[in-house]
């Protein structure tokens, strides 16, 4: 029987790695976990997405459009939980056994203390499994 891929759910700003460090979070993933990927978003990532864009500098602005493209290459998991959005990702991890991307310091440690295994942009060139 064939192996399923491996599941990344992206956080906000595992998907403005491409953007801001130009390294292609899509394929180097599957180099950082030597397995083939299936991304997700979730629906609060997004939402999240969509209210830093109403209050953003036209830079930032940029950027966070560039995120909801990203998000539009990844299946979406509709969330419709409260509370904190890193809260809810490591939920989501627990629960549909993904692996989180971020590059959120915070996030990266909250999540290994649940264990749940976190791809990460290591010196701002290429993405490492934690986990």
């Amino acid at each position: 029987m064939a192996k399923l891929p491996s599941k990344i759910l992206c956080d906000t700003n595992f998907l403005l790695i491409p953007l801001r460090f130009g390294v292609d979070v899509f394929n180097e993933t599957d180099d950082a976990i030597n397995d083939i990927t299936e991304f997700y978003v979730s629906t609060r990532v997004i939402d999240e997405i969509k209210l830093l864009k109403k209050t953003a500098k036209p830079s930032f602005e940029k950027e966070l459009l560039f995120a909801l493209k990203m998000a539009e290459l990844c299946t979406v998991i509709e969330d419709n939980s409260t509370g904190l959005v890193d809260d809810s990702l490591i939920d989501l991890a627990i629960e549909h056994d993904l692996i989180i991307g971020t590059s959120d310091s915070e996030l990266r440690q909250k999540a290994r203390a649940y264990g749940v295994k976190v791809v990460y942009l290591r010196q701002r060139r290429y993405l490492v499994l934690d986990g």
